[in-house]
């Protein structure tokens, strides 16, 4: 039998994890810009010829394409600039040797969150309560 047992996950790599968070930061921005970008040149009137469709295509615009660029360009600038990706790196590592909790942990703190909120709730509740009738009792003489 070659390779991993199929119930062990093999950890990704840190480089490989900044990389990914890269790609997905850039789509993101890119997603961002084009909707800003689209929004400026129709609601500037000088700048509304941008927001023409290229080459016949329904969903290609200027404001797609420099979107898109400037996205991409971003995520990749900051894949290869030293002052960006050396604290990354550092974050990533130090995400990687973090002892995160368990299932039942997890559960468990949350269901304890709840029961704290639900009881606060009913405290601020009642206070509330007293307030705005001892309040009442005051204005109404």
């Amino acid at each position: 039998m070659d390779g991993p047992h199929p119930s062990r996950t093999v950890p990704m790599s840190p480089q490989r994890i900044l990389l990914l968070s890269y790609i997905v930061l850039g789509l993101l921005l890119a997603l961002t810009l084009e909707n800003l970008l689209g929004g400026l040149f129709s609601s500037v009137a000088f700048l509304g010829f941008l927001n023409h469709t290229l080459f016949g295509s329904e969903n290609l615009s200027y404001a797609t394409v420099l979107g898109w660029g400037l996205g991409l360009a971003a995520a990749l600038w900051c894949w290869r600039d030293p002052r960006v990706k050396t604290p990354a790196t550092e974050v990533v590592d130090e995400l990687t040797r973090v002892s995160w909790p368990s299932l039942p942990e997890t559960r468990a703190a949350t269901w304890a969150v709840i029961v704290t909120t639900l009881v606060f709730a009913v405290i601020l509740g009642a206070f509330d309560f007293g307030w705005s009738a001892l309040t009442s009792v005051v204005y109404a003489r």
